[in-house]
């Protein structure tokens, strides 16, 4: 999520996503920067950009590694008409193809959701999680492709299950979020899992939310030291396909 606050693009502090690359690098860290491209969201609820305008940042991330993905907007999770304009809008201002996304909201329908998805081209969803706290909700600390029991057959798109939200865990103290995520960590790695974490580019402002970035930053040194792939869902994808 990025908003625009001034003219001046440099002035903006929500333009940083090559500020959190370099924190990223720091710990041997590559992820996925999911972009909305649509300017249809309630009046109010959040802020909007023209996706067209950003190429130039699209193109630093996927330049130092990154993946760019599609936040899927708010009214799209079971519009197909509506979500391939936005994945066609991205496509356009990325110059390439866009394999991964995450719902805005986490608005989801199973399984119509992902039958959609796997139509539209999509190789990996991330939406799967709870938006008000953290934890496993599929049950399991993995990725997987879902079963659609009205169809009887597998769905064609790997899901990797959201696990921990900043937002989920910005009304407690700093230190019992860290405690609660070094426990899902430790969890994840006793069960050899893969461990999504959602941290909204917005959080990064000192200004309106203290130390929220600097805890991001203790997770990956956290996940460093065990030597953890900290990487994005494009590479799980790969990964999971050849793999498993």
């Amino acid at each position: 999520m990025i908003g625009k606050i001034k003219k001046d693009d440099s002035k903006n502090p929500y333009l940083n996503f090559k500020a959190i690359q370099k924190i990223e690098e720091t710990f041997g860290a590559n992820s996925s920067f999911y972009f909305k491209a649509t300017l249809r969201d309630p009046e109010g609820w959040s802020w909007i950009y023209d996706i067209s305008t950003l190429k130039n940042e699209l193109g630093a991330i996927t330049d130092r590694g990154g993946e760019v993905g599609l936040h899927g907007g708010f009214y799209s999770y079971n519009n197909s008409k509506e979500l391939k304009k936005e994945k066609d809008a991205l496509e356009k201002a990325l110059g390439k193809n866009v394999i991964g996304i995450r719902m805005h909201y986490l608005r989801f329908n199973v399984p119509y959701t992902w039958r959609l998805l796997a139509d539209l081209g999509f190789k990996y969803d991330t939406t799967f999680g709870y938006s008000d706290m953290p934890g496993f909700r599929n049950g399991m600390a993995l990725p997987f492709r879902p079963y659609d029991m009205y169809l009887n057959k597998e769905i064609d798109i790997l899901e990797i299950p959201l696990v921990i939200m900043d937002l989920s865990l910005a009304k407690m103290p700093i230190e019992e979020a860290w405690m609660i995520i070094k426990e899902l960590v430790e969890v994840t790695e006793k069960n050899n899992g893969v461990i999504t974490i959602l941290w909204h580019n917005t959080i990064f402002d000192d200004i309106f939310w203290g130390g929220w970035a600097h805890l991001y930053e203790r997770v990956l040194r956290y996940l460093n030291e065990k030597n953890a792939w900290i990487t994005n869902g494009e590479q799980i994808y790969r990964y999971w396909s050849k793999n498993l």
